[in-house]
Order: C-alpha cells, then structure tokens, then sequence
C-alpha cells in the first residue's frame, strides 16, 4: 500500500541507539511500500518531531539508508531523501562492509563462487536462447580484445560471468554473484598490479561451448575447473605477496 500523500505510523525512540532505531523505522517503511520509488521522505524536521530526536540523530539516519542504496539526496528547492529502486545491487553494500571489518575472508568469498557459480553455469545451459547465445559471443570475443585500464579489463574479464548470472533465472544467485564479483574487483585493484596474472582472456572459452550447445553438465564442470584454478592463483598470489586486509583497505591495503 503507498501511503503517499498521509504519514506513516513512526514510533518515538528511546536512547541509547536512537540513530540505529530510526534508520531501522524508516528502511521498513520503504520495505513496506509506505515510501516507494521517487517518494521523497518526510523533511528532516518532521522526522525529528515523529521520533522525538535530534535532527543530527535524524541526518545520520538519513545518511545511513543512502550509503545502503535505498535513497539518493537532492538539492535545492525540491531537495531532500528520495526513495531509490529496490535492486540486486543492495547486495553489493552487504558484501562490501562485511569483508572490509574483517567478517568474511577472502578464502570464503572465493569458496562461494566456487559452490554457486557450477550451478549457475548448468542453470544457464538449460536456458540458452539465441538472444544469450549472441551475448555470450560478444562477450568472449571482447575478452581477447585490447583493454584500455584495470576496470575496463576487469569488465571484460567478467562479462561471461554477469551473462550467466543473469541467465540462471534465480535472481538471488544472481544477486550474490553481482555482489561477489564487485567486491572482488576492489580486492583485485588493491592488491595486484598485473591482473593477467590472475585471469587471461579465453578462460571461459570451455565453459561458454558448453553452455551455448545446452550441455547442462559440461558447463558446470567447466566453471568448475575455472573457478578451481582462479582460486588457486588467487590465494597463491595474495600469500606471495603478503596483503593484511583491514579497515584501512578502504584506501588499500597493508603490509604484514
């Protein structure tokens, strides 16, 4: 139901966890449909009324659900908190935070590929088309091409794995995998300079037939092999060169 136009039923907060408590209010509100896609939310004094807070308390929620891809800030006349599009890419900030405060490893994020992308690789076999099949072919042609810089390789390098994603049909293996993949490509511009080391063009060759001839099983064990090996390269390259992840790998990482 879109309550556009009437006020939702916001609780008043007790402290100590005040900010905590209205970001949580305010993103189920948007959850619940009360605020939806290009709703602006209530102005910063009406929300310090409603949850009988600080406007400081106020602003910091409003800045938490916009680092968390739920509403974008807008200036002027018409300015304010504006309801975002409920995404995949939500994911993505879940991921991000968790490895960055040291929740997850490196050897997770890499053994979750491992277990889901084999599935999704026999999901997207199953559902080839010719409109995937053309994509699949510009992507890995794309791979051998020249590269302009690390993200413009990068892209390259894992558009194979974004069309298979998408592919699959379950929306949260695609999620997780979208997630994954941006997170890795942050990890990877931090920590090494020769990304070929890690992935050369023409990997997915093998997985790509596979998919294109609707052979569900070769697939999966083609993306098997490959993401065996990346993860072998991978942590074989991060031991050499003796990364410590932390805090400060918002800005790169440290040395050991």
């Amino acid at each position: 139901m879109n309550l556009k136009g009437t006020m939702y039923s916001f609780e008043p907060i007790k402290q100590p966890k005040a900010t905590e408590e209205v970001l949580a209010q305010l993103k189920e509100a948007i959850l619940r449909g009360a605020y939806k896609e290009g709703d602006k939310l209530p102005s910063e004094r009406e929300l310090t009324s409603l949850f009988n807070v600080s406007r400081g308390v106020v602003r910091e929620a409003i800045r938490g659900l916009q680092v968390s891809g739920y509403v974008e800030i807008k200036q002027g006349p018409l300015g304010g908190a504006y309801v975002k599009e409920i995404t995949l890419g939500l994911f993505d900030v879940g991921f991000s935070d968790l490895f960055f405060s040291n929740k997850i490893t490196i050897t997770e994020v890499l053994n979750v590929r491992q277990y889901i992308e084999p599935e999704i690789a026999r999901l997207a076999a199953l559902n080839i088309s010719d409109e995937f099949r053309e994509k699949l072919e510009i992507a890995l042609e794309q791979e051998k091409q020249s590269f302009k810089s690390a993200d413009d390789l990068m892209k390259k390098l894992t558009a194979v794995h974004l069309i298979l994603a998408e592919m699959c049909g379950n929306r949260l293996f695609e999620g997780i995998i979208i997630s994954i993949i941006s997170l890795t490509h942050r990890i990877i511009k931090a920590m090494f300079k020769d990304l070929l080391k890690l992935h050369g063009a023409g990997e997915h060759e093998d997985i790509v037939q596979a998919v294109m001839k609707g052979d569900s099983e070769s697939a999966a064990k083609a993306m098997t092999l490959h993401g065996d090996s990346f993860g072998r390269v991978f942590l074989e390259l991060e031991k050499s060169e003796g990364w410590l992840w932390g805090p400060e790998s918002f800005n790169g990482p440290g040395k050991k």
